[in-house]
């Protein structure tokens, strides 16, 4: 997946970008966001990611970035998976334990012990975001598409 992002601060080695336009206000999940593990909240919500500046950008420019989607698939993975399998177990044990009237306190205990589980492994999983190019590049003459898509199309 292809998205944009503004690069705030940036020095030979690493680029500060403020990801999370459009596309993110429109995500039912965009108030819970908060899988990269390097992401801060920036300004207006947005995420603030610091990624390794392999195309020079400078303060100001805007950049395409490539989001991994086996990287998104294992962050969707554990922030849903994790706290679902807890509260399921926590139920179980639970109700092994007290019968059905611990189920709900199980329950609710397994669920908060699967969003802490979740925020640890959160932590582990490596971003998956590299920025591509300077999406405010002029383009190679005669062309329009950006440089780095003419060079995966040539390839083929």
């Amino acid at each position: 997946m292809i998205e944009q992002g503004r690069v705030i601060a940036a020095d030979a080695a690493w680029a500060e970008v403020e990801a999370g336009g459009s596309d993110c206000s429109s995500c039912g999940t965009a108030s819970a966001c908060g899988v990269p593990k390097e992401g801060k909240v920036g300004l207006h919500g947005r995420m603030v990611l610091r990624l390794a500046n392999t195309v020079g950008a400078k303060a100001g420019d805007i950049v395409d970035l490539s989001v991994s989607s086996e990287s998104m698939t294992t962050a969707v993975g554990v922030a849903y998976g994790l706290p679902t399998v807890g509260l399921i177990a926590g139920m179980a044990l639970a109700h092994g334990l007290f019968g059905s009237s611990g189920e709900a306190l199980g329950a609710l205990l397994g669920a908060l012990s699967g969003f802490v589980g979740a925020r640890l492994a959160a932590a582990r999983i490596p971003s998956g975001v590299r920025i591509l190019a300077i999406a405010n590049t002029a383009p190679a003459s005669g062309s329009a598409l950006p440089i780095y898509f003419q060079a995966a199309l040539s390839k083929e």
